[in-house]
């Protein structure tokens, strides 16, 4: 009859944890270890001269707070939830006498070992979810079981009906399919009953909590184990992808809102007999501080100021210099003779004060034979309708990590133990660390690809062909940043750097050039200059400038390389043999080295200098 008895639920007993009951709120992550100390003969027999210890790590982990440390003004742009792309959780344990080169004690198995997501190659309106349910450990003490179950559904339907004698056929169909998945670690090789061994498989068993999620896990049978979490990829589009409101609006929805809920790891622990131990858990977050696509005011009439650098922003984006006069979206070759002109290429873009931009094009007719010649392109309120258009599509292709910045911090959790008297385990002391949150030293050159811009050739592209391209390099991106971030280059991962990062510096220009007039946090920009202690000099050029706010002083710093840029192309631009007036520099009210300064200035007294120690 003992056979017929249901498993027994693991009766787990918290052994320490990050948080502890404090005034305030809890942390939004923590960790909290637990222990299961088994008495049954059965089970430790296995293991002569050890003790067997069941362990398990329950990590609940939030989206990130950008720290009250920096200034308010940046603060409050920056202060919102920042999603979590990476977390990693490392567990060591050791002897309390910090004795090195020995192997025991060691982790003998652990769950879940890995997770994954596989989609097929047919797009359409499909759903995966899966999740454990549950671990099993056997009497044996070696063997760790694990279930879980997942799902995917296929729709499909269409309508008909019959009018005026003419029938039309309505069908629907709907495809379900369920699966589960059984993973079953052995990780010795020992003589049983294998009757007995199945009945005492599921002799203890756990609830567990998981995060839909990738999940690798290293180095089991070592004192050392890591588990490394991935959000899940982006799937397929399965709404008709050449239709681009539908793209945009469905690679919002299904784009990966980062990691975050509670996840338990569980494992077997080997110890030598009555021997003290500790162990360590340090969870690392990895969150992306991005700067989210805004949608366009198309209400938003064309100034020049703030408008003028995005317009040749976007010209020097989709049409460089050097590309072919017949790849432009007008027909400028019509006025071009072809003898003359036999394969025409654009040498300059030059603004005219009429409010049209016009294209120098040059053409080699023969040996040391150059054909010039200006031609009309586009008005600028043309132009900068399709600024707005083109700006925001850019966002919306690129991945996160491309428009964001990498932060991280570390937490950290170290209990030790001790065998009591009756053999009982009892933890001697616990101490808990957190790492202040910091960025990270990872950009787009190191995830090895580099920020995409539509051209004016890749522009004709299909709709559909676009969004598969950004549905890939999102995934590629995100891949790549996972198994960066599980083997580093150094030793050690990659140490955070300064808060006045120029990465972080530049995010907090580009979500205040996007601050409406009438939001609160674009504040005046005497009271900004004031916060910023900027010179009376600098306050002057600002003054010149006719910033107002800190949207205006923000697109007045991304102008700067802009506009000097145009203008020295314009001064190396060869004169025109008609005999006409030249082409007049734009002006520029703040130069590239007082925009760097200012930009300085504001990353020392908003954001910090001081390094993570």
């Amino acid at each position: 009859m003992a056979d017929l008895l249901p498993a027994i639920e693991i009766p787990w007993q918290l052994a320490s944890t990050t948080q502890p009951l404090v005034a305030g709120e809890p942390d939004e992550t923590t960790i909290s270890l637990f222990t299961f100390r088994p008495d049954d003969a059965a089970m430790t027999g296995a293991f002569p001269g050890h003790d067997v210890v069941f362990l398990k790590v329950a990590a609940s982990i939030s989206p990130a707070k950008f720290p009250p440390g920096p200034g308010p003004i940046a603060a409050s742009v920056l202060g919102e939830g920042i999603p979590c792309y990476h977390v990693q959780l490392d567990i060591k344990i050791r002897r309390e006498t910090g004795e090195l080169g020995t192997i025991h004690p060691y982790f003998h198995a652990a769950a879940p070992l890995r997770r994954e997501m596989v989609q097929s190659g047919l797009i359409g309106a499909e759903d995966f979810s899966g999740a454990a349910e549950s671990q099993f450990i056997g009497k044996s003490g070696s063997q760790m079981h694990e279930s879980s179950r997942s799902n995917a559904t296929t729709n499909s339907a269409s309508a008909g009906g019959s009018l005026f004698g003419i029938g039309v056929s309505a069908s629907t169909t709907t495809t379900s399919v369920a699966g589960s998945r059984d993973v079953t670690q052995v990780s010795d090789v020992t003589n049983r009953d294998a009757s007995q061994e199945r009945r005492e498989l599921v002799s203890h068993t756990t609830s567990v909590e998981n995060v839909l999620t990738l999940l690798n896990t290293r180095y089991v049978g070592t004192p050392y184990l890591r588990f490394s979490l991935s959000p899940r990829p982006l799937q397929q589009l399965s709404i008709d992808s050449s239709d681009p409101s539908l793209w945009f609006g469905q690679l919002l929805q299904r784009r990966s809102s980062g990691i975050e809920g509670c996840q338990e790891f569980t494992m077997i622990v080997v110890v030598p007999k009555g021997e003290d131990f500790c162990v360590t858990a340090r969870l690392r977050r990895v969150c992306l501080l991005d700067d989210p696509p805004a949608e366009p005011d198309f209400n938003q009439p064309f100034n020049v100021g703030p408008a003028l650098w995005r317009v040749l922003d976007y010209i020097d984006r989709t049409i460089p210099v050097g590309t072919p006069a017949e790849e432009l979206d007008v027909d400028v070759t019509g006025t071009l003779p072809p003898q003359s002109f036999p394969r025409p290429v654009v040498e300059t873009w030059v603004i005219v004060p009429a409010g049209m931009m016009i294209a120098d094009i040059i053409s080699t007719a023969a040996l040391a034979q150059v054909s010039r010649k200006s031609v009309n392109y586009k008005t600028f309120k043309e132009l900068w309708l399709e600024t707005q258009r083109s700006d925001y599509e850019r966002d919306v292709q690129r991945s996160p990590l491309e428009r964001g910045v990498l932060v991280g911090e570390t937490r950290q959790l170290d209990t030790c133990f001790a065998f009591a008297a009756g053999n009982t385990l009892t933890v001697t002391q616990s101490a808990a660390t957190v790492a202040p949150l910091r960025p990270i030293r990872i950009g787009p050159r190191d995830l090895g690809i580099l920020a995409t811009d539509v051209v004016a050739s890749s522009a004709r592209s299909t709709t559909k062909s676009r969004a598969l391209a950004s549905v890939v390099r999102s995934n590629a991106l995100e891949r790549k940043l996972a198994v960066l971030l599980d083997n580093p280059p150094e030793k050690e991962a990659p140490k955070p750097g300064k808060f006045n990062d120029p990465r972080l510096v530049g995010l907090l220009l580009d979500r205040w050039a996007k601050l409406p007039a009438g939001d609160p946090r674009n504040l005046d920009v005497s009271a900004a200059a004031a916060a910023f202690g900027l010179s009376g000099e600098l306050q002057g050029r600002l003054k010149q400038a006719r910033v107002t706010n800190l949207a205006s002083l923000a697109q007045a710093l991304k102008a700067a390389p802009v506009l000097e840029r145009y203008n020295a192309q314009l001064a190396a631009r060869p004169r025109d043999p008609s005999g006409a007036a030249p082409v007049e520099p734009v002006f520029v009210p703040i130069g590239s080295k007082e925009a760097a300064e200012i930009e300085r200035v504001i990353g020392e007294k908003l954001l910090g200098a001081a390094d993570i120690g």
